[in-house]
């Protein structure tokens, strides 16, 4: 056969068998490695009202807001979460409750500080996140990021705002719902103990955090409304926080010990040091809460008390008003109450130990131990 015979025979052969091979090869490579189709997507709104597009079936969430990470509990959605803060990594309780909690990945420390290459490798569907770290991650990455509207002066009813938020974001509206009933039930219940004592006998309470223990937080942060929930005052109530001041989280203020004794605390609560050191401190001894003992540590469940969490808002306001009204609760056992509230909305049984650590804030001076909030 002359050369260019056979050149020619070759090329309509090839041509004849191409399809052949080419289908051969498509029936093989989609019989023994099929490629998934595509997720079946969905619409969510986030808190901010923007529209943002998630997989139906949500398997892969980063929380990289602090005290956030409680919600996931509420919910019972811990195994879906790829990424958290550092924070809930280092939770003592969360470590209890959830101990894979330990080996996710904590790409965000504090505000505006996330480690984007972290995230991206624990390969997120959905980050939720505040406004500053939001908008890094939607700068450098190209995952779905839906907003958080939560600030410290967000109140019970901006907090069952963001529980359902979650919720829908997580499909677990019934969870939230089951939150959102035991915290009306719980204030409810505190009120109708403490509702008729009068404002000039209502126990007049000073948060003071820190090591000096004059850090607190005013008049126009949720913690105003919760110690009134308690049928106390805030004796802070005049002080504005409004904004950050340097070396402090947004909401926190620093106070003068001056203004302090011109309060004069029925109550004090601090999340440093020990009751017995204000005690003898000289500096302390005049103010009212001092001579009648009536300092007490702030208790912490899986995050701190003293952020807009959801834990707080039902626990906080029902131990102040039995710390400051001991004779209107006595038929309550805050033990009891703690193990109530975790078995019925975070489907978690406490020991008695543990319900006592978090009314002790025995989990607050472990996570205060290196941890940034």
């Amino acid at each position: 056969m002359k050369p260019i015979v056979r050149i020619v025979f070759v090329i309509i052969t090839l041509n004849l068998l191409l399809p052949l091979l080419t289908a051969g090869m498509a029936f093989s490579i989609s019989d023994e490695h099929s490629i998934p189709p595509p997720a079946k997507m969905r619409a969510i709104q986030d808190m901010l009202g923007r529209e943002v597009v998630v997989p139906e079936n949500l398997q892969r969430v980063a929380l990289l807001g602090g005290p956030t990470g409680q919600v996931a509990f509420i919910l019972g959605v811990q195994d879906r979460l790829c990424a958290v803060t550092n924070t809930l990594r280092m939770s003592q309780l969360a470590r209890m409750l959830y101990p894979k909690v330990e080996d996710l990945p904590g790409p965000r420390t504090v505000a505006g500080n996330i480690n984007i290459e972290e995230l991206i490798e624990s390969r997120p569907e959905l980050v939720i996140a505040g406004d500053t770290d939001g908008q890094i991650v939607e700068r450098k990455t190209r995952i779905p990021v839906a907003y958080l509207d939560s600030s410290m002066a967000a109140g019970i009813k901006e907090l069952k705002d963001e529980i359902r938020f979650y919720a829908k974001v997580f499909q677990k509206e019934d969870r939230a719902e089951i939150f959102a009933a035991y915290l009306d039930n719980t204030i409810a219940f505190v009120r109708s103990r403490t509702s008729d004592i009068p404002i000039d006998k209502r126990k007049k309470v000073f948060n003071g955090y820190h090591a000096n223990h004059l850090v607190t937080l005013g008049g126009d942060t949720f913690l105003q409304e919760r110690i009134e929930a308690a049928g106390c005052l805030n004796a802070a109530a005049p002080v504005s926080t409004e904004g950050k001041q340097t070396g402090l989280h947004a909401g926190l203020g620093e106070v003068t010990m001056e203004q302090v004794l011109a309060w004069n605390p029925d109550i004090l609560v601090i999340n440093a040091g020990k009751p017995e050191d204000l005690y003898i401190d000289a500096r302390w001894r005049a103010i009212k809460a001092i001579k009648t003992k009536q300092v007490f540590y702030q208790p912490t469940g899986i995050f701190i008390f003293n952020r807009p969490t959801a834990e707080s808002a039902v626990l906080y306001p029902l131990w102040l008003a039995v710390m400051a009204y001991p004779e209107r609760f006595q038929d309550i056992s805050l033990v009891a109450e703690v193990k109530k509230f975790y078995k019925e909305v975070m489907q978690a049984n406490l020991t008695d130990q543990q319900a006592s650590d978090i009314l002790k804030g025995a989990f607050e001076m472990k996570i205060m131990k290196g941890a940034v909030h």
